[in-house]
């Protein structure tokens, strides 16, 4: 083991797999290139059905939403309707810390806790000896804020590097026991949606205690310029002001709600297509804009899923077709060429595959849609076999 400085280095051997290894392990990637693909097709499936479900339950509510004229009282005609309204954020609650001495008038409080602990940093450098891999690991220590306890005892030397086991100073999240937008009480998904945290700056550092104030940050230790291990940084962030509050900490928010009245509760909306709407943005949008937000929102996950369906599709073909690269991985310049070939085909039907799932998927919404995708899906084949019929012509 060699040493430099706070780091050391590790070498290990391992023996390099045989030509019958490697046939070995291709022949199992086969199954796991099936298991690959038909979890892509699952995926691609399931993706497919969501979207559409999702677009049509946005739809149904943009078709069915009721917009409130006024938000001061509950109108009983609007009984298990969807309904839009926006206004400023009221709660009753007064948040606290009293170890810290900040209150706030807001829906959210955040406590974010970090301590100055060793940190562990891996790097592997492995070098082809012919028939054996020479592995070098060299571990290096530093000192970093972190928000987790890191674990000093798994370290590759422990010694000198200590952490404490726990944080003196747990964070934890508080929250108003009711919010309001005028006469309406948001339900708990609702109010999980009130994320706009924004960092709390305290005016002065808690009175008959050690704790010093830098930055607007809470610091537990000796020197906030010359930390040491087991030091911490408290600080405090909060979400959704109330219009009841201190004007100190600025304006109220203000937003903007899609969902089902029940008297004066604003609770989820069950749609005939089979989504729960249940929306809250930010700021005083209209109907119209939070469900072309939503619509963007679902085609952006739609296209993410999709993305991924067809990256764990090849994956699986790559694994698939691995014993074909495998018998001819010991002659040099066939290699390459048989790579580059594999390479190609599995994108090709990767491809293929994934627009056939999808259009199969949509058939049953879009027909002209899904059998337009489904003509698409199949073009590699055909000019594969139209290049194949022009060679045997020019032949």
């Amino acid at each position: 083991m060699a040493t430099a400085g706070d780091s050391h280095t590790r070498v290990s051997y391992r023996r390099n797999a045989t030509f019958c290894d490697r046939i070995g392990n291709s022949v199992m990637g086969i199954f796991i290139g099936i298991i690959l693909i038909c979890a892509a097709v699952g995926l691609l499936w399931w993706n497919e059905g969501r979207a559409v479900r999702t677009a049509q339950s946005l739809d149904e509510g943009l078709r069915l939403v009721v917009p409130l004229t006024s938000t001061s009282v509950s109108m009983d005609q609007n009984n298990g309707q969807l309904v839009h309204l926006s206004g400023p954020l009221q709660t009753d609650s007064i948040l606290s810390d009293s170890t810290y001495g900040v209150a706030i008038n807001a829906v959210k409080l955040k406590r974010h806790v970090e301590m100055f602990q060793w940190v562990e940093t891996e790097h592997k450098r492995e070098i082809n000896e012919g028939s054996q891999t020479r592995t070098e690991t060299t571990y290096s220590y530093s000192k970093e804020w972190r928000s987790n306890v890191v674990k000093s005892g798994s370290f590759d030397n422990p010694s000198g590097h200590h952490n404490p086991n726990s944080f003196a100073v747990e964070p934890r999240v508080q929250v108003a026991a009711s919010v309001q937008v005028g006469a309406f009480y948001l339900s708990h998904g609702l109010i999980n949606s009130i994320t706009n945290y924004r960092k709390l700056k305290p005016a002065a550092q808690p009175s008959g205690s050690d704790i010093k104030l830098h930055d607007g940050t809470f610091y537990h230790g000796k020197d906030p310029f010359r930390p040491e291990v087991g030091d911490m940084k408290v600080s405090f962030e909060y979400a959704g002001l109330s219009a009841k509050g201190s004007s100190h900490f600025g304006s109220a928010d203000t937003v903007s709600i899609i969902a089902k009245q029940m008297g004066g509760q604003l609770t989820s909306y069950q749609t005939i297509a089979g989504d729960a709407l249940e929306i809250l943005y930010f700021g005083e949008l209209s109907a119209k804009a939070i469900f072309d937000k939503e619509h963007a929102s679902n085609n952006m996950m739609t296209m993410g899923l999709r993305f991924g369906g067809w990256l764990l599709m090849f994956i699986g073909f790559s694994a698939l077709t691995s014993l074909v690269t495998t018998l001819v991985d010991w002659i040099p310049f066939i290699r390459e060429v048989v790579s580059l070939g594999v390479c190609v085909l599995n994108m090709s039907m990767s491809i293929s595959l994934s627009l056939t799932v999808i259009a199969i998927a949509w058939i049953r919404f879009r027909p002209v849609l899904g059998l337009t995708i489904l003509a698409v899906s199949t073009l590699p084949f055909v000019i594969s076999k139209m290049k194949v019929n022009a060679d045997k012509r020019s032949h």
